[in-house]
């Protein structure tokens, strides 16, 4: 049902147009932040890029919204963007300070003994994000898709995981190979509009290419080089995050139909149901 989301997927974004929207932001943010780092304007850029993420919970909400059903159009684009930002954006704090409180306490340890542990240490490090980000992957669609509440939702993540485990590592595998794709054809590109600049780089040994910094780097690749590595960055972004955020969503609604419980409740005087 992996390869089913996909196909799906891809069909909604090439009849929906405001399905782009997302990828279009993400796209522009990631331009904005790359020129603005490599230009030296590093708090700016970091400026920048925190707030696209504060504003990232009203695309994917939008998004989530037509995908679930709620219209094709703009109007409804913006309605379901306004409806979930906060809810996502609530529940994406929590997940942020519960990871960032977890990696502290496991890295503690590790930090008091010295260097000799440093190795662990990362790797320990790298195991709590990773389990973060496998866990708690699809709690912006449970939020939308499902109307979960903020905690809920996140619990929602978990529960989705772990009830399909080996199609969610597909749908990650699918995910990383889509990304990784792009990636390639993007680097391929760029290195059309830089060879030129960056022939005389050939003659520098390895030693003295991996300490010269990142400006230095940057000066040799020149503007052309710069805007049209933003420009080609932009594209890459585009196209990989509308295809990947409504890969997710659809994936999680074909699923969430099969794993999804009954709510809770019960019926009035009157046919109206509460949920407990």
């Amino acid at each position: 049902m992996v390869l089913a989301s996909l196909k799906e997927a891809l069909s909604r974004v090439a009849d929906t147009p405001v399905l782009w929207i997302p990828g279009i932001f993400i796209g522009s943010l990631f331009s904005l932040v790359f020129i603005l780092q490599v230009r030296g304007s590093t708090v700016l850029g970091a400026r920048a890029g925190f707030l696209g993420l504060v504003a990232l919970p009203f695309f994917l909400g939008g998004a989530y919204g037509i995908i679930r059903g709620d219209g094709r159009d703009l109007r409804a684009y913006l309605s379901a963007g306004r409806r979930y930002y906060f809810r996502i954006l609530l529940a994406g704090a929590v997940i942020v300070a519960a990871a960032s409180l977890t990696i502290l306490l496991v890295i503690l340890p590790f930090t008091l003994a010295g260097g000799a542990l440093q190795a662990a240490g990362s790797l320990a490090l790298l195991s709590v994000s990773l389990s973060f980000a496998f866990f708690i992957y699809f709690f912006d669609t449970a939020v939308v898709l499902e109307d979960r509440k903020v905690l809920d939702s996140i619990r929602r993540s978990v529960e989705f995981t772990l009830i399909r485990p080996v199609e969610t590592l597909v749908f990650y595998l699918v995910n990383m190979a889509i990304g990784t794709l792009i990636l390639f054809l993007s680097a391929i590109i760029w290195s059309f509009f830089i060879a030129d600049r960056l022939t005389p780089l050939m003659a520098v040994n390895q030693s003295t290419l991996q300490g010269m910094p990142a400006d230095q780097l940057m000066s040799l690749v020149g503007p052309a080089g710069l805007w049209s590595g933003a420009a080609i960055g932009f594209f890459a972004v585009l196209f990989g995050g509308t295809i990947l955020i409504s890969f997710k969503a659809c994936f999680f609604s074909r699923h969430a139909t099969l794993s999804a419980k009954p709510p809770e409740g019960e019926f009035d005087e009157k046919g109206r149901f509460y949920r407990y």
